[in-house]
């Protein structure tokens, strides 16, 4: 069963430089540590059980053999200093949530087992099932089941103190082609419960909603020219923006002020700032105020 966010991946050029600059915008940015045998290292930024991965290549040999993204990550690396590459939802039965998905041409293949090596020597392990082969710039997530308990994995990797305030992460937005296809995938094989749907004047878009706790996934595509049609022709399907709540927006926005960071107040409603792209290596980042 799904049961909720676990983490947002923002695929970056150079690590270190973009932890420094998650730092500036007011995450506490900690060491993650190498995919073994993957070719990949992070930095992880965590909320609760929830968190914001930092994900950088170290091998590129290693990153073209392995299963996440081969060419893909190469390729988007290559092309821009970052940006949003997909998100991962926790399920507690990752074989059943494989069942969804047989018969269907997305199960390439079946869920496998990974694991991170902590600077400490800690080994983290998981399991994963990627619909369609690879994680990265896809209009659906990548599932995850841990193999420790929760509350072992956060003795280990605590909870930060981000100084913008923010908490936790509430909202992801997905640009698709085919909304009724994916309306149907987010349903049938992920098992969602649709909440809304209407019209997204800001993005210009036909949008809908599915519920996941207190967190929400948008789903949508475009019905005319604006930031929908824009990223859908950059770079395709997969994640267009991500929300979290900060535990107190003016405090978000002097941090933000006193270290020269650019932010567009009001620009997804109401109660909401969205930090200069150019500033987060092309994510789209809006805190809005915690409910």
């Amino acid at each position: 069963m799904i049961t909720r966010f676990d983490h947002v991946v923002i695929g970056v050029r150079d690590l270190n430089a973009a932890a420094q600059r998650y730092r500036q915008l007011g995450f506490d940015v900690r060491p993650g540590g190498r995919h073994t045998g993957l070719g990949t290292h992070n930095a992880i930024i965590r909320f609760g059980l929830d968190y914001i991965e930092l994900i950088s290549i170290y091998d590129e040999a290693e990153v073209r053999k392995s299963r996440l993204g081969r060419q893909v990550l190469i390729d988007f690396l290559r092309e821009r200093e970052g940006g949003l590459l997909g998100y991962a939802l926790a399920t507690t039965d990752i074989e059943q949530e494989a069942e969804r998905f047989r018969g269907t041409e997305l199960l390439v293949e079946e869920p496998f087992a990974m694991q991170r090596q902590r600077p400490d020597g800690r080994l983290l392990a998981w399991r994963l099932l990627i619909p369609g082969g690879y994680a990265w710039r896809r209009p659906w997530p990548f599932l995850i089941q841990w193999d420790a308990p929760d509350e072992q994995r956060l003795s280990w990797e605590e909870p930060g103190t981000h100084p913008n305030g923010a908490t936790r992460w509430t909202r992801a937005t997905v640009v698709v082609r085919s909304l009724e296809s994916a309306i149907d995938l987010y349903q049938r094989q992920l098992g969602l419960a649709l909440q809304d749907s209407g019209e997204d004047s800001r993005l210009v878009a036909r949008r809908v909603t599915f519920s996941l706790g207190a967190s929400s996934i948008d789903l949508l595509t475009p019905t005319g020219e604006g930031l929908a049609q824009q990223v859908l022709t950059e770079l395709g399907e997969g994640l267009l923006e991500v929300r979290f709540a900060v535990k107190d927006l003016n405090q978000a926005r002097s941090f933000l002020q006193q270290d020269d960071i650019d932010f567009e107040p009001e620009a997804a409603g109401p109660g909401t700032l969205l930090i200069s792209p150019q500033h987060a290596l092309g994510a789209r980042l809006i805190l809005t105020k915690k409910d």
